[in-house]
């Protein structure tokens, strides 16, 4: 059951991780990651853009309001286990400069 939830919905810092995501998963591509390890890049992307659409189509206090939040915070969560305290920013910021630089 999700709990309701009033609190303004967090769509900068949303964004802002979703451009992370995207940065992230380009770095991984330039570096020959293979599919098994972008497809929970690409997942953790798009549960972030779903949330955002959900949270944007909601009214504070309703069930879809509720659930952009869980998305969002799931999504989140993943989001730093794929990180980790290994990898470096190096590649992700590259990655997002030759994104903007094309």
């Amino acid at each position: 059951m999700l709990s309701r939830r009033d609190d303004p919905f967090p769509f900068e810092a949303i964004r802002d991780l979703l451009g992370l995501m995207r940065s992230l998963y380009a770095a991984q591509v330039a570096e020959g990651a293979p599919s098994a390890d972008l497809a929970p890049i690409a997942r953790v992307g798009k549960d972030l853009q779903e949330a955002l659409a959900l949270a944007a189509a909601s009214k504070p206090g309703t069930v879809g309001y509720a659930a952009a939040w869980k998305r969002a915070e799931e999504a989140t969560a993943r989001a730093g286990d794929l990180v980790g305290n290994t990898m470096g920013a190096r590649p992700v910021v590259k990655a997002a400069v030759r994104r903007v630089d094309r």
